[in-house]
């Protein structure tokens, strides 16, 4: 039960894991945080995304990128969220969805659209499990930025795993119908290139700080095309050629199968920890891209 509380006999929470060290614990500095983060995104017009693709990292690190996905929200009238993210610590074929009642942070407690996870883990390849929720990140992250300019919204959290065959095109079938909703949105979290020793992934040699963050770009580049395309085969390609360490890619992939030919994507925003901490070793790489249905 690590990282749930129970609220009543009858209902579950799912508490707070990352407060107090990827994000603040208290919720006035939570709040001016996230406020902070929104104001740096210049205005824009028009109509609201139906689906995200945000990073996952500290705020101090990627907030402001998730920023420039999220205040395209503010214009939505959404009443449900779908985030679509990869499992980090948790080993499992196919999706786990959350059979909870809530998801907390230090801003309240996001309600659980019940109905909808359910009716998702009826599927043979969806498991309704609390246990690859407890220590999470990817999820979490996201859900101060969407209290704040979705606080109507209730939440369906899919965590991806392993994939096999034609899991990811299955998988998509399974969430079509979930998305085709116009009071829906589709919040896919994932970084993209983890570059370095300690990721275990050097395509090129960490010569200079210039010469990374170029190479870095045309990588990440190529991923973003794709995804803004909606190719989903031409993106799992792109990753298998390239090795591209990009944690989200599965979850990446289930969306853009779930999609099909619905609209277009836009990048919004890109750069990389390199650019946030210098360090040409090691870097992470941040990515916005926004969709919005034709």
């Amino acid at each position: 039960m690590c990282g749930l509380r129970a609220v009543t006999k009858e209902r579950i929470v799912k508490g707070p894991y990352l407060a107090g060290s990827w994000y603040p614990a208290r919720s006035d500095a939570l709040a001016g945080e996230i406020g902070r983060l929104l104001e740096t995104v210049s205005p824009v017009g028009g109509s609201a995304p139906t689906g995200l693709v945000v990073p996952h990292a500290a705020y101090r690190y990627s907030g402001a990128c998730a920023a420039a996905g999220y205040a395209r929200l503010r214009a939505s009238s959404a009443l449900r969220v779908v985030v679509v993210a990869p499992s980090h610590r948790c080993r499992f074929r196919g999706a786990a969805v959350l059979p909870a009642d809530g998801y907390a942070t230090p801003l309240g407690t996001v309600g659980v659209d019940t109905e909808t996870v359910a009716e998702l883990s009826r599927h043979e390849l969806v498991h309704s499990d609390l246990a690859p929720f407890a220590q999470e990140h990817a999820i979490e992250i996201q859900l101060p930025f969407l209290q704040t300019v979705l606080p109507a919204a209730r939440l369906v959290p899919v965590l991806i795993g392993a994939l096999e065959g034609e899991d990811a095109r299955e998988l998509g079938k399974i969430l079509r119908p979930t998305l085709d909703s116009a009071a829906t949105v589709v919040v896919v979290s994932s970084d993209l290139t983890h570059y370095g020793a300690d990721f275990g992934y050097l395509p090129f040699p960490p010569t200079d700080e210039q010469s990374v963050r170029q190479a870095l770009r045309e990588l990440d580049g190529g991923a973003v095309d794709l995804i803004v395309a909606g190719d989903a085969d031409g993106f799992d390609a792109y990753v298998a050629r390239t090795g591209a360490t990009i944690c989200g890619r599965a979850a990446i992939g289930v969306f853009l199968r779930a999609r099909g030919a619905r609209g277009h994507g836009e990048q919004l925003c890109y750069y990389t920890s390199l650019d946030v901490a210098g360090d040409h070793e090691h870097s992470v790489s941040y990515c916005s891209v926004a969709f919005w249905d034709q």
